[in-house]
């Protein structure tokens, strides 16, 4: 339900929006990761449609067949990331960490103050008890990647701005599409 709620409040913009028959096909999608692969395979059948109509021009057929591969690699690393976070930490680790930080700062402290002088293990004392429950606390929060929101993945900065390379990307013409658009008008006209 929190997850639900976070993501509602945090939804993605897509470049031409969503026709009502790809919102309710979304909607009855069921499962973990039903929805992202609904979508990766309207893409890959979208990259297959429109390379069989030609509508890529005169891409060649190993161009696009690395559209399809790197539409599969993210969605490889994609599911790799999903492993991640639904995988949990083994508990005995994380506990055996947990009791070796609260051991070593008893322990360090005795054994450094017994070998040095007073203010050099002082200094020394604090500086190995930070590092060690900083340790800690960076392994805490790797635990778990994607559930706390300050330290969060900015993934609506990353879509943000893979939609404004496509954009950008679609809104200019490359000179060899404007020479083959006024081919085709020279064409028409003497026809």
């Amino acid at each position: 339900m929190l997850e639900a709620r976070k993501s509602a409040a945090r939804p993605f913009t897509v470049v031409g929006g969503i026709s009502p028959q790809e919102t309710a096909g979304l909607r009855s999608a069921r499962g973990s990761a039903a929805k992202v692969n609904l979508a990766f395979f309207w893409l890959q059948e979208f990259i297959i449609r429109e390379s069989l109509h030609g509508s890529f021009g005169n891409v060649g057929p190993p161009i696009v067949s690395r559209l399809q591969q790197y539409s599969s690699d993210g969605h490889l690393w994609f599911n790799s990331a999903r492993k991640v976070s639904f995988i949990p930490f083994p508990f005995p680790h994380a506990q055996l960490a947990s009791i070796f930080v609260c051991i070593s700062s008893v322990l360090i402290p005795t054994l450094m103050l017994s070998k040095t002088e007073f203010y050099m293990g002082l200094s020394l004392n604090f500086a190995a008890i930070v590092i060690i429950a900083g340790i800690n606390e960076v392994a805490k929060e790797l635990e778990s990647p994607f559930h706390s929101i300050p330290n969060d993945i900015p993934l609506n900065l990353f879509q943000e701005q893979f939609n404004e390379a496509l954009i950008t990307t679609f809104s200019g013409y490359h000179p060899d599409f404007l020479n083959l658009k006024m081919k085709r008008k020279d064409i028409s006209e003497n026809a």
